[in-house]
């Protein structure tokens, strides 16, 4: 199966709202944040979707439809993720389970007094619910 990787046409976003209601109802695509779609034969396999701020891109989420998990098309998306910067660095944050995923993916851990402001209050926001998540960084790669 050929697989691709490219911006999702903003026509298609109905069509992302229903796949991510079956396959990850918490995350919810916006139409303001850039949505990156792998696809086989016209099919949407996965999506991670990225708010881009003044000084970064935020890694909002990333969602693989259930048939599909464990074939690595996660790695596959985020190898992708340099040609669709246009920043320095891309931030994510994750539960812990899954830090090991980014970390193969060219993520690497950060402390929290090294983000920027923007998504201090995010994060703050996140874990003040008692929510445990992981601060990651991606840079940019000039090839």
């Amino acid at each position: 199966m050929n697989l691709t990787v490219s911006h999702l046409d903003k026509l298609r976003l109905p069509l992302l709202h229903k796949i991510y209601k079956e396959n990850y109802p918490s995350g919810k695509p916006k139409g303001k944040e850039e949505i990156i779609v792998i696809e086989g034969d016209k099919k949407i396999l996965g999506a991670m979707r990225i708010k881009t701020y003044e000084e970064c891109h935020f890694l909002t989420g990333m969602m693989i439809i259930k048939e599909r998990r464990g074939e690595s098309l996660g790695s596959q998306l985020l190898f992708k993720l340099n040609e669709f910067l246009s920043l320095e660095h891309c931030y994510c944050f994750c539960e812990p389970q899954l830090s090991e995923f980014y970390l193969k993916n060219d993520f690497i851990h950060i402390d929290k007094k090294n983000i920027p402001h923007v998504l201090k209050s995010k994060h703050d926001r996140y874990t003040n619910t008692g929510k445990e998540l992981d601060i990651l960084l991606y840079k940019k790669t000039n090839n």
